[in-house]
C-alpha cells in the first residue's frame, strides 16, 4: 500500500526512505508492502521513548516517532517500528522476543544500509 507522514514532518523525507529500504532489503517485503502505514513525527520526550506503533486494523499501524531523533537513530527507530509491524502480521506476542528481534533488526538494516550507500558512489 503505502506510507504517509503528519505531525511535525520533522526530516520525513527518512521515513520513505527507510520505508524504501525496508521493501527493497527486507524478508517480509511481498507482505509488508500492502500495509498502510503512517509515521507521526511528535515530541516524545516525556514518554522517554524514540518510537513506537500500534495497529489501527488490520492493514494499517500508526508510527508515533520522536521529533528530535539524529540520523542514525531516526533510521534505526523507524527499522525497529517496521520491524514491529511485521511481528504484529505474523502474531509474534512475546515481548521479549518481539524487542529482541527488533533491536538486532535495526542495527543490522541500518549498517547495511550504510555500506550500501558509500559502495554506490
Amino acid at each position: 500500500m503505502t506510507i504517509c507522514t503528519s505531525g511535525d514532518k520533522y526530516c520525513s523525507y527518512i521515513a520513505f526512505d527507510a520505508y524504501n529500504y525496508f521493501i527493497e532489503h527486507g524478508t517480509h517485503k511481498h507482505i509488508f508492502k500492502e500495509k498502510e502505514i503512517e509515521v507521526h513525527y511528535c515530541d516524545l520526550t516525556e514518554d522517554n521513548v524514540f518510537g513506537w506503533c500500534e495497529q489501527v486494523d488490520e492493514d494499517s499501524w500508526l508510527i508515533h516517532i520522536h521529533n528530535a531523533l539524529g540520523y542514525m537513530e531516526h533510521f534505526k527507530t523507524l527499522f525497529h517500528e517496521f520491524q514491529h509491524i511485521i511481528q504484529d502480521i505474523y502474531g509474534i506476542k512475546c515481548e521479549v522476543v518481539r524487542e529482541t528481534e527488533a533491536y538486532q533488526i535495526e542495527g543490522t538494516m541500518y549498517n547495511e544500509m550504510c555500506d550500501s550507500r558509500q559502495t554506490v558512489h
